[in-house]
C-alpha cells in the first residue's frame, strides 16, 4: 500500500492498525487517540479501508480494521545538529541609549549597544518602527547591551532568525503577525534591465548595507549606500526604513547583488555654503531618480500586503 504524500515529505510516519469506529480515535494508543480527537497541529491522518462488497458479516468485521497513517513533522538532522540559535549570548540593561546595532566582521556576531527592544525588533524581524504596535512603554525607553555569537559564520537571514529566537528566549517576546493591505512602493526592474553586478554565489560573506558619503573633487558631496551580497528583499526592507511607506520586492530577481548607489535619502538635509556644512553635489538626486540610473530598478506606487507585528507579551530580562 502506497504511503500518503505527507510521508514522502519531511514527515515521520507512524502506521498502526486499529478498528475503525465512526468519528473516534478508540482502538488507538492513548497519546495518538488524543491527537486525533483534538486535531493537534503537526499530525495528519489518512484512513485506508478495504471494500466491504460481497463480504460475510465476519469478513465485514475484520475489514473494518483500518490502517491509520500518522504523519508527524520531523525535525531534520540539520535542524537538530545546527539550530538557529546563538552559541553564547549576554543581555545587560544599561542606562545610556546609543541605538547601535551591527554585525561584526565574520558573519557570526551581533553587537548591540544601548538599544531598546522596539529598535532591536526592527532589525531582527526586518520591519520598520511603524509596523510594530501593542508594545509596553518600556520597550521604547529601556536600553540594553547585547553580545551574541554563533558557532559558525551565518548568512544575514540566519542571523536575523537567531536574533528573533534570542528575543523570544530572553525577553519572552511573543508577537502576532498581521498582513494589512496598504499603499506601498513596489520595487521593480526598470525597462532597461538591472545594472547591479551579480554577487559570486560561492562567496558566503554577508556584509550588511552601510551608508557612505562621497565627496567630489569640487568639494561637494553626496550620501549613499553600499552593500555586497544583497538580496532584493533586503534592499526593499532597507529602503523602507527611510521612506514614508513600505517597499515590497517585486523585482523577481533571484540571488544576491552588489549595490552601490549615491542619492539623497528622504527627509535628509545637509548644509551648503550658507548652512555651514558641505555643499551637496548638483547631480545628487533623490532615490526615485537614482534607482533607474544607477541600479536599473524603479519604485512604483501600488497596493500590497504589509506585515505588522502586534506585541502580545514581553518582559524585561534579568542581567546575565
Amino acid at each position: 500500500m502506497a504511503l500518503p504524500q505527507c510521508c514522502q515529505d519531511n514527515f515521520e510516519c507512524v502506521q498502526i492498525d486499529a478498528f475503525a469506529r465512526s468519528g473516534s480515535g478508540h482502538g488507538l494508543p492513548h497519546s495518538l487517540s488524543r491527537a486525533v480527537n483534538s486535531k493537534q497541529k503537526g499530525f495528519r491522518m489518512t484512513a485506508h479501508k478495504s471494500s466491504l462488497t460481497g463480504k460475510t458479516p465476519l469478513a465485514i468485521a475484520l475489514a473494518a480494521a483500518a490502517t491509520f497513517t500518522f504523519c508527524i513533522r520531523a525535525q531534520s538532522q540539520t535542524e537538530a545538529q545546527d539550530p538557529l540559535t546563538f552559541e553564547v549570548a549576554s543581555v545587560k540593561p544599561v542606562p545610556d541609549r546609543f541605538g547601535l546595532i551591527h554585525q561584526l566582521p565574520g558573519n557570526q556576531t551581533y553587537e548591540i549597544k544601548g538599544a531598546w527592544l522596539r529598535l532591536i525588533m526592527t532589525v531582527a524581524y526586518q520591519v520598520t518602527d511603524r509596523q510594530i504596535s501593542g508594545d509596553p512603554s518600556w520597550m521604547s525607553t529601556d536600553a540594553f547591551d547585547i553580545m551574541a555569537k554563533a558557532a559558525r559564520p551565518r548568512s544575514s537571514d540566519e542571523l536575523h532568525a537567531m536574533l528573533q529566537h534570542l528575543l523570544e528566549e530572553r525577553f519572552h517576546l511573543k508577537v502576532r503577525r498581521e498582513a494589512r493591505q496598504e499603499t506601498v512602493w513596489a520595487l521593480t526592474v526598470d525597462k532597461g534591465g538591472s545594472k547591479m553586478p551579480v554577487h559570486d554565489p560561492e562567496d558566503k560573506v554577508h556584509e550588511p548595507i552601510g551608508g557612505q558619503a562621497l565627496r567630489g573633487s569640487d568639494g561637494t558631496m553626496c550620501p549613499g549606500i553600499k552593500g555586497q551580497n544583497v538580496t532584493m528583499s533586503y534592499l526593499a526592507f532597507f529602503l523602507s526604513r527611510g521612506m514614508d511607506r513600505g517597499v515590497l520586492d517585486k523585482t523577481g530577481l533571484p540571488g544576491a547583488y552588489d549595490v552601490n548607489m549615491r542619492y539623497m535619502p528622504e527627509g535628509m538635509r545637509l548644509g551648503g555654503r550658507d548652512g555651514g556644512g558641505p555643499e551637496i553635489s548638483p547631480d545628487c538626486s533623490d532615490v526615485f531618480a537614482a534607482l533607474p540610473k544607477q541600479l536599473g530598478l524603479r519604485l512604483e506606487s501600488a497596493k500590497g500586503p504589509v506585515e505588522h507585528l502586534v506585541v502580545e507579551h514581553a518582559e524585561k530580562p534579568t542581567e546575565n
